[in-house]
C-alpha cells in the first residue's frame, strides 16, 4: 500500500515516511481526497492558502510542489504517469489496493455481504487496522472533504458492534458502541445497539440509563423522539424488566370483589381492617392483570424506610436519583408517563404520600392498599373489603389447615373466634398444620384460652402496623376493647379516639358515636403482650 491517509500522511515507498505539514504534503493530500479524479487549480490553491489571498506566484509555487512529489512518488502507474496534468488541473492515478482509504471502503463493502458474521468481523477488524488516527493528521485539509471518512469510520465501528453483538460477545460490542454514541451521539442507529448490547450483557440498568441519554440528547438537538430501532431496543430492555408482583396464591371467595378490581380504572384503592386480605387480593388481581403492563409490575411495601418515590425509579433502571424528594416524584412521574406500568403501593398511609407518585397519563395502573379510611384521591376507585362470610371462611381455614370439616361444633367455634379474618383463620389453621396430633376441638379449647398464642403469625404482622404511632387516649380505648362488649358507645371526651381507631380498621362505624369491635381484636387488645401498645416513657 503506497499512500496513508488513514492518520498522518505517509507515503511508502522503499522506506515509510511521512511528508510532515510542508505544501507538497498538503498538495497530495487534496489530490488523494479524490482519487483518479481531476482536481482544479483553484482547488488546489484554496488548499494551499485557505485563510489568505493567493500571492501572484501560487501556480509556479504549485507547478514546483507537484514537482517535489514527482520526484518522491513512483513516476508511472499501469503504464501512465502519476501525476497527470491538463489544462487548469492535475489527477494523481491511484492502482488497486495503493489508497488505505479505498481498500477501508472494499472491506466495509465485503463485509456487509459476507455470508457469516464470523466471515464479516474478519474483514472488519482488517478494514479498522488500516486506521492509525483522524485522517491526514497535521495536514490542513477542507472539513468538508473528510465527512465521507469520518462517516466510513463510525460505519465500520458500529458494524463491528452489531456483528460482536450477533457473536455472543454483548460486552466487547458495549465496549465499541460506546465509542461510537461518545464521538457520534446523534448516531442513533448506534445507540439503539449500545442498549441492545448492555442489555444482552446483563447490565439492564446500564441499558436502560443509554435510552434515557439518547432520547434526552435527540430531543435536544434535533427535536425528535426515538425512532423504531430504538425503541425496539428499549422494549428489549424492558422486556427483563422487574416483575416484582410476590407470588400469587388462591383466593377463597372474594369473586364480587376481584371483579371489581379488574374493572378498568387508573387507580383503586382497596381500604379494609388489618388481616383482611386487602394484599393477597390486589396482588392476585396485579397478576391477572400484568399481560397488559408489558413495561413491568413493581409492588413497593410503603414502610417509610426507603423514599418510596427513589424505589420507584429504581424500578425503572434509574440509579441517579436527585435527593430531593420533590425531585425525585417529578422524575418518577416523567419516566412512567412513556411507559405502560402495574404499580402495587401495598400499606399507604394518607393521601399526601400517594398523590405524587400517581402517574399522569392513563397508559398505567396503580392498586394501593390500605388500613386507614380517613383518607381518598380524587378520581380513585375505592373498594371496601369485608371479613369473609361464613362459607367462604370455612373453605378457606379447611384448605389452609388441610383438614375436612367433620368436627362440626368446634369447627363453628374456630371460625367465630376468627370472625372471618383471613389473617386469624390462617392462624389457626397453621397451629393445626404445625401440630398434627392437635383435633379441631383441641384448637378451638386454646383460642377459648389463651387467642394470643394462636393469634401471634398473620394476625400480630397485619396489626402491628395500625397500632403504631397511638397516642395515650387512643391506647386506652384499645385497651379497653379487650373488655367491652361488641358495640360500645363512645362518649365527648374519647369520640376523637375512637374515629382514630375506626379510620385505622380497628373498629367498625356501627352508628352514631356507635362502634363494632372485631373478636379477632378485642382478643388482642386484653393480650398482655408486645403486640399491646405502651405507654410512652
Amino acid at each position: 500500500m503506497l499512500f496513508h491517509i488513514l492518520g498522518p500522511l505517509e507515503v511508502h515507498t522503499t522506506i515509510p515516511g511521512r511528508l510532515g505539514t510542508g505544501k507538497p504534503a498538503t498538495v497530495l493530500a487534496a489530490l488523494l481526497l479524490r482519487p483518479n479524479a481531476w482536481v482544479g487549480v483553484d482547488i488546489l490553491t484554496e488548499a494551499l492558502w485557505p485563510d489568505r489571498t493567493a500571492p501572484a506566484s501560487a501556480e509556479a509555487n504549485l507547478k514546483t510542489y507537484v514537482w517535489q512529489l514527482r520526484r518522491m512518488l513512483p513516476s508511472h502507474v499501469d503504464g501512465g504517469e502519476r501525476i497527470q496534468r491538463t489544462t487548469g488541473a492535475y489527477r494523481m492515478r491511484v492502482a488497486p489496493g495503493e489508497l488505505d482509504a479505498v481498500r477501508a471502503a472494499e472491506l466495509s463493502a465485503a463485509a456487509s455481504a459476507a455470508g457469516s458474521d464470523a466471515e464479516a468481523l474478519v474483514l472488519l477488524e482488517d478494514a479498522l487496522r488500516l486506521w492509525r488516527g483522524r485522517p491526514f493528521e497535521g495536514v490542513e485539509v477542507d472539513t468538508g472533504a473528510l465527512i465521507g471518512l469520518l462517516e466510513l469510520h463510525l460505519d465500520l465501528r458500529e458494524h463491528l458492534g452489531e456483528v460482536l453483538l450477533a457473536l455472543g460477545r454483548a460486552a466487547d460490542a458495549a465496549t465499541t458502541l460506546r465509542s461510537v454514541t461518545a464521538d457520534a451521539p446523534l448516531r442513533e442507529s448506534a445507540w439503539a445497539l449500545l442498549v441492545r448490547a448492555l442489555h444482552a450483557s446483563g447490565l439492564r440498568t446500564d441499558a436502560l440509563v443509554a435510552y434515557r441519554q439518547a432520547t434526552g440528547v435527540l430531543a435536544a438537538e434535533l427535536g425528535v423522539g426515538p425512532g423504531p430501532g430504538l425503541v425496539a431496543a428499549h422494549r428489549r430492555a424492558l422486556g427483563s424488566t422487574r416483575r416484582e408482583l410476590p407470588r400469587d396464591t388462591r383466593l377463597t371467595g372474594r369473586a364480587g370483589e376481584l371483579a371489581r378490581l379488574l374493572r378498568p380504572a387508573p387507580v383503586t384503592i382497596v381500604d379494609g381492617m388489618p388481616g383482611v386480605g386487602k394484599t393477597a387480593l390486589v396482588v392476585h388481581a396485579a397478576h391477572r392483570l400484568a399481560a397488559d403492563y408489558p413495561d413491568g409490575q413493581l409492588f413497593v411495601a410503603m414502610t417509610g424506610r426507603t423514599p418510596v418515590a427513589q424505589r420507584l425509579l429504581r424500578g425503572v433502571g434509574i440509579t441517579d436519583a436527585p435527593s430531593d424528594p420533590d425531585e425525585q416524584a417529578a422524575l418518577w412521574r416523567s419516566e412512567v408517563a412513556r411507559r405502560r406500568m402495574l404499580i402495587v403501593l401495598d400499606g399507604a398511609r394518607d393521601a399526601a404520600e400517594v398523590a405524587p407518585l400517581l402517574p399522569a397519563t392513563s397508559g398505567s395502573r396503580t392498586l394501593v392498599t390500605t388500613t386507614r379510611r380517613g383518607w381518598h384521591l380524587d378520581g380513585a376507585a375505592r373498594l371496601a373489603l369485608q371479613p369473609l362470610g361464613p362459607d367462604e371462611a370455612a373453605g378457606l381455614f379447611a384448605t389452609a389447615a388441610g383438614r375436612p370439616g367433620t368436627e362440626t361444633r368446634a369447627t363453628a367455634a374456630v371460625l367465630r373466634a376468627c370472625g372471618g379474618l383471613p389473617a386469624a383463620l390462617l392462624d389457626a389453621a397453621a397451629r393445626l398444620l404445625t401440630r398434627p396430633h392437635w383435633t379441631v376441638r383441641r384448637l378451638a379449647e386454646e383460642l377459648d384460652e389463651d387467642p394470643c398464642r394462636v393469634f401471634s403469625g398473620a394476625v400480630r404482622q397485619s396489626t402491628s402496623a395500625a397500632l403504631t404511632g397511638l397516642d395515650l387516649a387512643e391506647q386506652r380505648v384499645w385497651r379497653t376493647l379487650g373488655t367491652a362488649p361488641a358495640e360500645l358507645t363512645a362518649t365527648a371526651g374519647n369520640r376523637a379516639a375512637h374515629e382514630s381507631l375506626a379510620d385505622r380498621g380497628l373498629l367498625e362505624p356501627a352508628g352514631p358515636d356507635r362502634y363494632r369491635s372485631h373478636p379477632v381484636f378485642r382478643h388482642l387488645a386484653a393480650c398482655r403482650s408486645a403486640l399491646a401498645p405502651r405507654r410512652a416513657a
